[in-house]
């Protein structure tokens, strides 16, 4: 298989929160062990600690640990992923978090192993200055290993984010944007490039009934070595919340090609996405 691949689509969603005041839950554990969206992190930490809430084992200072597991398939290039991580947080202003991803690819006739091990921290809490137009702001990196036979096995991505939830509104709503710095191939999975490139993200994620989320997000594409792509891509989601656990459920596209009819296509297809996340 040529390098010019894509990042393949992690569909799925979070639940609405904040570090201070929660409207549903926190963000989830998204493939990469980063709290967030499925292909995006936010700028909220992890399962924070509530107000009046304890985190681990009765403490005010350590969260307790939130977890998810994923499968997505993309059946146009025989696509199996799973993954599953675990992510905590400090004093609601640090994450760290870990995830190991098994990609079977048919076309390379075997299996890819990624392990992720990430830290984001919240610069700018939501409303902060009791200004209530402030959204907040993190920045995190994400450095990533794989075992696929490529010249550079490892690599760290970079971040910055904001995100502000809208409560004046008939249902709340979530708005999030930021900038993403990346030398992977298919989000590290495939290796990683000699160059460094920068991609826009952004997600929009709305409760239009009680315990139910529903959510759409976006990556653009970047290019990390001359013909070394990863297609832009976007996806659609549900999830239905049940206490703390959440089950979800996303439609995600990366683009119209697939690798059995374009061996250097810039896009694997769409396909479809499930999750189950349970915070402590």
């Amino acid at each position: 298989m040529e390098k010019k691949t894509t990042g393949v689509l992690l569909g799925g969603v979070f639940v609405l929160g904040t570090a201070s005041v929660a409207l549903a839950g926190p963000p989830l554990t998204n493939v990469e062990g980063v709290g967030g969206v499925a292909l995006n992190p936010l700028a909220y930490v992890a399962n924070p600690i509530g107000k009046d809430a304890t985190g681990l084992f009765g403490n005010s200072i350590v969260s307790k640990p939130n977890i998810g597991a994923w499968h997505i398939s993309l059946p146009a290039s025989d696509i199996n992923w799973e993954a599953a991580g675990v992510n905590i947080s400090f004093f609601n202003r640090l994450e760290l978090g870990y995830s190991h991803e098994s990609v079977d690819i048919d076309v390379l006739h075997g299996q890819v192993d990624k392990d992720n091990v990430s830290a984001k921290v919240n610069l700018l809490p939501e409303n902060s200055f009791d200004m209530a137009y402030l959204p907040a702001v993190s920045v995190g990196v994400i450095h990533k290993s794989t075992n696929f036979d490529a010249p550079n096995k490892s690599g760290e991505d970079y971040y910055a984010v904001a995100t502000k939830t809208l409560t004046g509104l008939p249902i709340p709503v979530i708005l999030n944007v930021g900038v993403l710095s990346t030398k992977g191939y298919v989000r590290g999975v495939l290796g990683f490039g000699e160059n460094r490139d920068e991609a826009f993200f952004c997600n929009i994620e709305t409760i239009p009934i009680k315990n139910v989320i529903v959510g759409w997000e976006y990556a653009g594409g970047t290019q990390v070595d001359t013909g070394v792509s990863t297609h832009s891509m976007w996806e659609g989601h549900v999830a239905w919340m049940i206490n703390d656990l959440t089950l979800v459920a996303s439609y995600a596209d990366t683009g119209r090609e697939n690798l059995y009819t374009s061996p250097s296509a810039s896009a694997f297809g769409a396909g479809w996405v499930i999750s189950a996340q349970y915070a402590f």
